[in-house]
């Protein structure tokens, strides 16, 4: 039987707390891990910004086609205050990834693992190897060093490069290629430019040498050439799990043998543009093939807005155009325009039969409230996330799935998409009968290592002990979990079971209801190419399981689901969609390609405003209730002391008084019997 063909995810992870996943991702045996951000916590807690909190009215600049400008304003709550950190600096945020390179689970799990495989060597029947798996992903807020970062400084604004973005995407390249034996020895077999110390990316690429860990150097990642021009962190990787490997060759332990190196896979433009090739070319199976692709929110995203700021006129936003050489971006962006480029070529590019999207922030979610400075994601960047769905869709890739992390929990989401021009077909009396095809886009969250909102909410060590522990642990949980029940979050996925909707959740796994887990956890993508039904005889194009493992070993997994290729593709249409006509026309004023709402449809705005509301309430109950009876009873307890003290001090004034009278009438007595 051919070993499993598994990539796993996972993100949200803190040095110095407990690390219990590691293990059970060893045993799972993954071909590559993929970081989805916040690898580290390298930037420092300082407190909350109560400044920040209330009402604040924002204006915003639109430019029209016409050239001219329009303004319009909206309300903003800042609420909860957001929370102030320390930037970290280069030897601060390596210390930490050093911290995470010594951690003996982790540690174990760079060190590989054996299995007893047939799919390496026919000739040789099951055969026992030893697997590296291979370390991929992107960064996020705390390992880029900076909470909520941007490309700006966090607290001037000024519009200058954050002083250690470079540095900052180095150290994460250093630390995912740690452990990759003969990469600094082979820096030495290039000439070195001023540019790049190994040697151009064409010098590289198209060079004799191969290392002897499957042809994997830092020196001939782009990914490392961005980020030593300082362009940020993003990349993809290819893995093409028909590949055979001779197990008496050297390269066949590392990423399993499947992982396929950039210049064979030809899918990042930067190393088409180096090297010339015959495009036409596919050197990997597009039957058994996964390409990742990691996006950088971090590097290159402009400040979350303050007061007024300025959006680009409508149709600059649009993508579809890919012979530009330049590309017209939102002024508030998460991106920048040459990621932006390069990711549209990129998807032209992959023949993979799966293409999963790495993203450190959520990109269906649309939370309250609706500052970016206290809650991150991608629909406080509309434009921004318009252009990313239009990408995607647009690019014809084959069962594109989203992957994010950040929020410290794991979540199944689902949006379903049709085009702009389509839209108004579904609310034509004439055209109903031909309703538009839907595309249905998946995303799974997976968030929490170390600390979630089912542990603590907190990364802060002393949060995950006594005597804070235990408060912590109780608010979190109890807090997320008012959260699930009274928000109306249409774009979680629902088992229905429970109600009779088998249609809904035949493809799940998981408890009745929305899909979530507040525990620690990672996710295990597991991809079945030939895969069939219960009945084992009718044959399908394929299939992706999602699993979200605990922290407890010989666990079944909290969360499952499976979805076909043509699911995901859109060549056959996911049941249980409830979105109303209304839904899509209501947000089909825009100028985006494809219109996307929550497969469950747009919550009513009753519903939301009284979960607004509960929301609100149970967060004053429990973060800020027990501190104010904390302070309270201090305070009284102070008072009482002061009261029992002065009245003490008062009896003794009385009794010494006392004393002192007594004693001057005896004198006086004795004086006169003299």
């Amino acid at each position: 039987m051919p070993h499993p063909y598994r990539l796993a995810f996972g993100s949200c992870s803190h040095p110095f707390l407990p690390q219990p996943l590691w293990p059970i991702i060893s045993s799972r045996q993954p071909t590559a891990f993929i970081w989805g951000g916040d690898a580290i916590y390298a930037d420092r807690y300082n407190g909350l910004n109560w400044t920040a909190v209330g009402l604040h009215r924002r204006s915003t600049a639109v430019e029209t086609e016409e050239g001219g400008s329009s303004s319009s304003s909206s309300w903003t709550i800042t609420f909860p205050p957001p929370s102030v950190h320390l930037e970290a600096t280069p030897d601060v945020i390596r210390g930490w990834y050093e911290r995470q390179l010594e951690v003996e689970g982790y540690k174990q799990f760079l060190e590989g693992f054996d299995i007893m495989s047939n799919n390496y060597d026919d000739d040789m029947g099951m055969t026992k190897i030893h697997i590296k798996p291979f370390i991929f992903g992107t960064i996020d807020d705390h390992d880029y060093g900076q909470n909520n970062g941007d490309t700006f400084f966090l607290y001037t604004r000024k519009d200058i490069t954050y002083q250690y973005k470079k540095e900052s995407n180095l150290a994460f390249m250093d630390f995912v290629y740690a452990g990759i034996e003969g990469d600094e020895a082979e820096c030495t077999l290039h000439e070195a430019d001023e540019k790049h110390p190994c040697g151009s990316i064409e010098e590289e690429v198209v060079g004799s040498f191969t290392q002897r860990k499957g042809g994997r150097s830092k020196h001939r990642d782009p990914m490392y050439q961005r980020s030593l021009d300082g362009k940020g962190v993003y990349g993809v990787q290819l893995f093409d799990f028909a590949r055979k490997v001779n197990v008496d060759d050297g390269n066949n332990v590392f990423g399993g043998g499947k992982w396929v190196p950039e210049h064979e896979a030809m899918i990042d433009p930067d190393v088409i543009d180096k090297v010339s090739t015959n495009d036409t070319i596919v050197n990997y199976s597009t039957t058994h093939s996964v390409a990742v692709f990691a996006l950088d929110v971090r590097s290159n995203k402009t400040p979350w807005p303050k007061g007024k700021h300025h959006v680009n006129i409508p149709n600059s936003t649009k993508s579809s155009s890919s012979s530009s050489t330049s590309m017209e971006v939102p002024a508030l962006d998460f991106l920048g325009a040459e990621q932006w480029k390069w990711f549209q070529a990129a998807l032209a590019n992959s023949h993979a039969r799966v293409n999963i999207i790495v993203s450190g922030l959520q990109v269906h979610t649309d939370r309250f409230p609706n500052d970016g400075n206290v809650v991150e994601e991608w629909s406080k960047f509309p434009e921004s996330r318009d252009m990313l769905y239009d990408m995607i869709l647009n690019s014809g890739v084959r069962s594109p799935l989203l992957i994010s992390g950040d929020v410290h929990m794991s979540q199944f989401l689902r949006k379903d998409c049709v085009r702009s021009m389509d839209v108004q077909k579904m609310n034509d009396k004439a055209t109903k009968s031909q309703q538009p095809k839907k595309r249905s886009l998946i995303e799974v969250t997976t968030s929490g290592m170390t600390h979630s909102w089912g542990t603590s909410f907190s990364s802060q060590p002393k949060h995950h002990t006594w005597p804070l522990w235990p408060y912590s642990y109780l608010v979190s949980r109890t807090f997320m979990t008012i959260c699930h029940l009274v928000c109306p979050w249409n774009e979680i996925i629902i088992s229905r079971k429970q109600m009779g909707r088998e249609a809904d959740s035949a493809q799940l796994n998981g408890p009745n209801g929305k899909q979530y887990y507040l525990g620690l956890n990672f996710a295990e993508l597991e991809f079945d190419f030939e895969h069939y039904d219960d009945d084992n005889t009718t044959s399908h194009n394929g299939a992706v399981t999602v699993r979200i493992f605990g922290k407890k070993e010989n666990e079944p997994p909290k969360l499952e689901a499976r979805w076909t290729f043509d699911e995901l593709s859109g060549v056959t249409t996911l049941p249980g969609m409830m979105a109303r006509v209304q839904d899509f026309v209501s947000l089909g004023k825009g100028t985006s390609d494809w219109i996307c709402v929550p497969y469950r449809g747009l919550p009513s705005a009753l519903h939301d405003y009284a979960a607004i509301v509960i929301q609100s309430v149970v967060f004053f109950i429990l973060f800020f209730l027990p501190h104010m009876v904390v302070v309270g009873t201090v305070i009284i307890i102070r008072r009482l002391w002061l009261k029992m003290t002065s009245r003490t001090h008062l009896t003794e004034r009385r009794r010494n008084g006392e004393a002192n009278a007594n004693g001057h009438t005896l004198a006086m007595e004795f004086k006169k019997k003299e």
